[in-house]
C-alpha cells in the first residue's frame, strides 16, 4: 500500500485544479484517493462548479478544472470518457459485466465496481477493476439543464396545407400554412433537481419550407423562410408565406415536387429560483419529416 507521503506527491491542487504526476502502481486493493486508478477531484475555484458544458465535443467548461499531464492541460473531466487521472480517463461501465467475466478477476460488485478506461497515450481502450468509485459527474450548469428540459418538449404536425392543392401553375404564387394552433407555442419543458427545477419554453421564429424545385444536382432543394405559420387560402386575399414555382413538375416523381417543412424557435429558460438563463445565442431546429406534401405544378399553354 502507499504511504501518506506518496499520497501527497502524487495529487497536487492548485487554483486551476489537479495536477497529477506518473506514480508506481498499486494494486486494486490498496486504491486510495490519488493513488494509481484513481480520481482527485481537485479544488475549484470560488464560485466555479466544476461543471462540463456538455455538448457533442466532449470537453469541458473554460472555468472548471483542468488536469495537467505531461506538460498538456487537459480536462478533469469529459461527458464521454469520465474523470481523468493518470494519464487516463475512467468511467462506470455501464451495463456492468457479467461476474464472471475474467475483467472482475475473482471480484464481485461487493468488493467494487468494473470502469471503462481511455488513455491519452497509445494504450487501447479497456476496462478495470476498481475497489471505490473514482468520482461521480459534476453537477449540471443551468443551461445543460434548460437543453434537458428542451428535450422533453415535444412538436407534432398534423397538417400542412397548400393552395391550389392540385392545380398549381408555373408563375401563379402557392400558398403555404399550417394552423398555429399548439405548434407556434409558447411551448415548455422541464427538469427538475433536487437545488432547483428549470422550465425552458420555445415560441415560434421562422418556418422553413424545402421545396426540391431547385436548380437540377445532387440536392435540388429550395427554401422558402417564412416568418409566421402563414395565413389560410381566401379568395382575393394576400398570402403572408408562399412560393412561386417557375418549372412544371413533369419531370420530378409521380409528376410532382415535394415540400417538408423545418420549424426554428425562440429558446428562453428559467430557474425556479426565478433567476434566467442566457440562451439568446441558440435557436432550435425541428425537422419535420412527416407530414409531407407533394404538389403537381402544371404549364399553362396560351394560344394566340
Amino acid at each position: 500500500m502507499l504511504n501518506s507521503a506518496w499520497r501527497a506527491a502524487l495529487c497536487v491542487l492548485t487554483g486551476i485544479g489537479l495536477t497529477v504526476a506518473a506514480v508506481p502502481a498499486a494494486s486494486a486493493d490498496d486504491v486510495t484517493e490519488c493513488a494509481d486508478h484513481t480520481i482527485c477531484t481537485g479544488v475549484h475555484q470560488p464560485g466555479s462548479t466544476g461543471a462540463p458544458t456538455g455538448g457533442g465535443s466532449g470537453g469541458s467548461d473554460p472555468g472548471s478544472d483542468t488536469c495537467s499531464w505531461n506538460g498538456e492541460t487537459v480536462p478533469c473531466w469529459r461527458d464521454d470518457l469520465g474523470w481523468f487521472s493518470e494519464g487516463c480517463y475512467y468511467r462506470l461501465a455501464d451495463p456492468q459485466p457479467l461476474e464472471s467475466e475474467d475483467v472482475w478477476d475473482g471480484k464481485t460488485a461487493q468488493d467494487g465496481a468494473i470502469y471503462d478506461r481511455a488513455c491519452l497515450g497509445n494504450e487501447a481502450p479497456g476496462s478495470v477493476f476498481l475497489a471505490r468509485a473514482p468520482g461521480s459527474p459534476p453537477p449540471k450548469t443551468p443551461r445543460q439543464r434548460a437543453y434537458d428540459a428542451l428535450g422533453r418538449i415535444r412538436i407534432g404536425l398534423r397538417e400542412l396545407h397548400v393552395a391550389p392543392r392540385t392545380d398549381a401553375v408555373v408563375g401563379s404564387p402557392v400558398w403555404l400554412w399550417f394552423d398555429p394552433n399548439d405548434f407556434t407555442g409558447p411551448l415548455s419543458g422541464q427538469v427538475k433537481a433536487p437545488d432547483y427545477d428549470v422550465t425552458t419554453t420555445v415560441t415560434l421564429k421562422q418556418v422553413v419550407w424545402h421545396v426540391d424545385d431547385g436548380p437540377a444536382g445532387p440536392n435540388r432543394t429550395r427554401d422558402i423562410v417564412c416568418n409566421d405559420a402563414g395565413t389560410p387560402f381566401t379568395p382575393g386575399g394576400t398570402p403572408s408565406c408562399s412560393h412561386t414555382f417557375t418549372a412544371t413538375s413533369a419531370q420530378m416523381a409521380d409528376h410532382a415536387f415535394t415540400v417538408r417543412v423545418s420549424l426554428l424557435w425562440r429558446v428562453t429558460a428559467r430557474t425556479s429560483k426565478n433567476v434566467d438563463i442566457d440562451m439568446a445565442d441558440f435557436t432550435w431546429r425541428t425537422d419535420l419529416a412527416d407530414p409531407v406534401l407533394r404538389i403537381p405544378v402544371n404549364e399553362v399553354q396560351v394560344l394566340n
